[in-house]
């Protein structure tokens, strides 16, 4: 099945197909983060300080030395 394709208008504006919104529950008015990545955009659903907290449960902190080759 082909991806969903969205078309930019002459007021530079996108909608996002309904199959997509759908899928991830993206409802009118939502905050999305654009962000720019070499020749294209991601487009993320803005989350809340609270709802990110607790994101790194259960992180193993075993070792107190993280190389800079371990981030990415």
């Amino acid at each position: 099945m082909p991806a969903p394709v969205a078309i930019l208008s002459s007021r530079h504006r996108v909608e996002l197909p309904k199959e997509i919104r759908d899928t991830l529950d993206w409802k009118p008015g939502e905050e999305l983060k654009v962000v720019r990545h070499k020749d294209g955009i991601f487009i993320y659903k803005r989350i809340t300080l609270e709802a990110a907290c607790g994101v790194a449960k259960g992180a193993n902190t075993d070792y107190d030395y993280r190389d800079r080759h371990d981030r990415f």
